[in-house]
Protein backbone atom coordinates (compact mmCIF):
# COMPACT_ATOMS: atom_id res chain seq x y z
CA UNK A 1 0.00 0.00 0.00
CA UNK A 2 1.34 3.58 0.13
CA UNK A 3 2.85 4.98 3.06
CA UNK A 4 -0.27 7.24 4.87
CA UNK A 5 0.11 10.89 6.18
CA UNK A 6 0.47 11.79 9.69
CA UNK A 7 -1.78 14.14 10.22
CA UNK A 8 -4.18 16.20 13.44
CA UNK A 9 -7.94 15.54 12.01
CA UNK A 10 -10.35 17.57 13.25
CA UNK A 11 -13.01 15.79 15.00
CA UNK A 12 -16.42 16.83 13.35
CA UNK A 13 -19.04 14.16 14.54
CA UNK A 14 -19.43 11.41 17.11
CA UNK A 15 -22.02 9.20 17.79
CA UNK A 16 -22.72 6.01 20.03
CA UNK A 17 -24.26 3.69 17.56
CA UNK A 18 -24.67 1.19 20.37
CA UNK A 19 -23.61 1.01 23.80
CA UNK A 20 -19.66 0.97 23.41
CA UNK A 21 -19.51 1.61 19.67
CA UNK A 22 -18.73 4.78 18.26
CA UNK A 23 -18.81 6.34 14.95
CA UNK A 24 -16.46 9.33 14.42
CA UNK A 25 -16.15 11.81 11.37
CA UNK A 26 -12.60 13.70 11.10
CA UNK A 27 -11.55 16.24 8.67
CA UNK A 28 -8.92 14.96 6.68
CA UNK A 29 -8.89 16.01 3.15
CA UNK A 30 -5.17 14.13 2.49
CA UNK A 31 -6.20 11.28 3.97
CA UNK A 32 -9.78 10.76 1.75
CA UNK A 33 -8.34 11.67 -1.26
CA UNK A 34 -5.85 9.06 -0.81
CA UNK A 35 -7.90 6.22 0.91
CA UNK A 36 -9.45 3.11 -0.91
CA UNK A 37 -12.09 0.66 0.73
CA UNK A 38 -10.42 -2.09 2.65
CA UNK A 39 -7.37 0.17 4.59
CA UNK A 40 -6.73 1.49 8.04
CA UNK A 41 -5.77 4.20 10.00
CA UNK A 42 -3.80 4.32 13.31
CA UNK A 43 -4.88 6.63 15.79
CA UNK A 44 -3.30 7.86 18.63
CA UNK A 45 -5.74 7.78 20.94
CA UNK A 46 -4.74 9.96 24.10
CA UNK A 47 -1.88 13.33 23.69
CA UNK A 48 -0.28 12.66 27.15
CA UNK A 49 1.34 9.91 25.11
CA UNK A 50 -0.36 7.16 27.70
CA UNK A 51 -1.27 4.43 26.21
CA UNK A 52 1.78 4.77 23.86
CA UNK A 53 0.54 2.21 20.90
CA UNK A 54 -1.35 3.76 18.05
CA UNK A 55 -4.65 1.60 17.66
CA UNK A 56 -5.80 0.34 13.95
CA UNK A 57 -8.94 1.43 12.97
CA UNK A 58 -10.51 0.12 9.48
CA UNK A 59 -11.81 2.84 7.64
CA UNK A 60 -15.44 2.94 7.77
CA UNK A 61 -16.60 5.34 4.91
CA UNK A 62 -14.67 7.80 2.82
CA UNK A 63 -16.42 11.03 1.52
CA UNK A 64 -13.55 12.74 -0.81
CA UNK A 65 -15.41 15.69 -1.90
CA UNK A 66 -15.73 17.02 1.51
CA UNK A 67 -12.84 15.89 2.86
CA UNK A 68 -13.75 13.32 5.52
CA UNK A 69 -13.28 9.76 6.70
CA UNK A 70 -15.23 7.87 9.11
CA UNK A 71 -14.38 5.01 11.26
CA UNK A 72 -15.61 2.58 14.13
CA UNK A 73 -14.43 1.26 16.90
CA UNK A 74 -15.78 -0.19 19.97
CA UNK A 75 -14.49 0.26 23.57
CA UNK A 76 -12.26 -2.69 24.45
CA UNK A 77 -9.44 -1.21 26.54
CA UNK A 78 -8.11 1.97 28.19
CA UNK A 79 -6.76 3.03 25.09
CA UNK A 80 -10.57 2.92 23.11
CA UNK A 81 -11.84 4.50 26.40
CA UNK A 82 -9.65 7.17 25.91
CA UNK A 83 -10.32 7.51 22.24
CA UNK A 84 -14.49 7.85 23.01
CA UNK A 85 -13.71 10.56 25.54
CA UNK A 86 -12.76 12.89 22.82
CA UNK A 87 -15.15 15.46 22.10
CA UNK A 88 -16.21 17.65 19.02
CA UNK A 89 -13.86 19.99 18.00
CA UNK A 90 -10.41 17.99 19.20
CA UNK A 91 -7.65 17.26 16.86
CA UNK A 92 -6.73 13.62 16.57
CA UNK A 93 -3.46 12.58 15.54
CA UNK A 94 -3.95 10.02 12.90
CA UNK A 95 -1.29 7.99 10.03
CA UNK A 96 -3.15 6.82 7.36
CA UNK A 97 -4.28 5.28 5.21
CA UNK A 98 -2.41 1.84 5.42
CA UNK A 99 -2.78 -1.50 4.32
CA UNK A 100 -3.20 -2.34 0.66
CA UNK A 101 -6.85 -1.43 -0.35
CA UNK A 102 -8.80 -1.69 -3.63
CA UNK A 103 -10.76 -4.82 -4.93
CA UNK A 104 -11.22 -6.22 -8.83
CA UNK A 105 -14.37 -7.62 -9.14
CA UNK A 106 -14.39 -6.30 -13.06
CA UNK A 107 -14.52 -10.52 -13.84
CA UNK A 108 -17.92 -11.19 -11.88
CA UNK A 109 -21.22 -10.70 -12.45
CA UNK A 110 -22.03 -11.60 -8.98
CA UNK A 111 -20.08 -11.04 -5.82
CA UNK A 112 -20.80 -12.00 -2.55
CA UNK A 113 -19.80 -9.92 0.82
CA UNK A 114 -19.51 -11.27 4.01
CA UNK A 115 -18.89 -9.73 7.55
CA UNK A 116 -20.06 -10.34 11.42
CA UNK A 117 -19.96 -8.04 13.65
CA UNK A 118 -17.51 -4.96 13.85
CA UNK A 119 -15.77 -6.54 10.99
CA UNK A 120 -19.51 -5.29 9.22
CA UNK A 121 -17.60 -1.64 8.44
CA UNK A 122 -14.98 -2.15 6.50
CA UNK A 123 -17.17 -3.69 4.15
CA UNK A 124 -19.31 -0.31 3.18
CA UNK A 125 -16.75 1.26 1.73
CA UNK A 126 -15.75 -1.28 0.03
CA UNK A 127 -20.01 -1.59 -1.02
CA UNK A 128 -19.91 1.83 -2.18
CA UNK A 129 -17.06 1.65 -4.00
CA UNK A 130 -18.17 -1.94 -6.17
CA UNK A 131 -22.04 -0.54 -6.65
CA UNK A 132 -22.88 -0.66 -10.19
CA UNK A 133 -19.28 -2.86 -11.26
CA UNK A 134 -21.34 -5.95 -10.37
CA UNK A 135 -24.52 -7.70 -8.38
CA UNK A 136 -23.55 -7.13 -4.72
CA UNK A 137 -25.00 -9.58 -2.21
CA UNK A 138 -24.31 -8.78 1.02
CA UNK A 139 -24.17 -10.93 4.39
CA UNK A 140 -24.16 -9.54 7.40
CA UNK A 141 -23.85 -11.53 10.64
CA UNK A 142 -24.59 -10.16 14.12
CA UNK A 143 -24.52 -12.25 17.84
CA UNK A 144 -27.71 -10.55 18.36
CA UNK A 145 -30.52 -7.67 18.02
CA UNK A 146 -29.05 -5.25 19.98
CA UNK A 147 -25.75 -5.78 18.09
CA UNK A 148 -27.30 -4.88 14.71
CA UNK A 149 -25.56 -1.62 12.86
CA UNK A 150 -25.59 0.40 9.87
CA UNK A 151 -28.34 -1.29 8.58
CA UNK A 152 -30.39 1.59 6.94
CA UNK A 153 -26.99 2.75 5.72
CA UNK A 154 -25.87 -0.24 3.70
CA UNK A 155 -29.63 -0.43 2.61
CA UNK A 156 -29.30 3.30 0.90
CA UNK A 157 -26.50 1.86 -0.94
CA UNK A 158 -28.96 0.20 -3.14
CA UNK A 159 -27.68 -3.39 -3.41
CA UNK A 160 -28.66 -6.31 -5.37
CA UNK A 161 -29.34 -8.56 -1.79
CA UNK A 162 -28.80 -7.33 1.53
CA UNK A 163 -29.71 -10.28 4.45
CA UNK A 164 -29.08 -9.94 8.05
CA UNK A 165 -28.69 -12.62 9.98
CA UNK A 166 -28.46 -13.13 14.14
CA UNK A 167 -27.06 -16.27 15.56
CA UNK A 168 -29.79 -16.15 17.82
CA UNK A 169 -32.53 -15.14 15.53
CA UNK A 170 -33.97 -12.07 17.53
CA UNK A 171 -33.18 -10.30 14.46
CA UNK A 172 -34.00 -11.45 10.93
CA UNK A 173 -32.49 -14.69 9.65
CA UNK A 174 -31.20 -17.17 12.33
CA UNK A 175 -27.73 -18.83 11.74
CA UNK A 176 -24.34 -17.40 10.72
CA UNK A 177 -23.99 -14.84 7.18
CA UNK A 178 -21.58 -17.14 5.94
CA UNK A 179 -24.59 -20.15 6.00
CA UNK A 180 -26.45 -18.06 3.82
Amino acid sequence: GIMGVKVKCELLKKEMLIEGIYKFSVKSPEIANMARAGQFLEIKVSETGEPFLRRPISIYNIDKENGIVEFIFQVKGRGTEILAERKIGDLIDIMGPLGFGGFKVQEYNNVAIIGGGIGTYPLYELVKELKGKANLNVYLGFRDKSLVTCEKEFERIGLNKLLITTDDGSYKEKGYAIDF
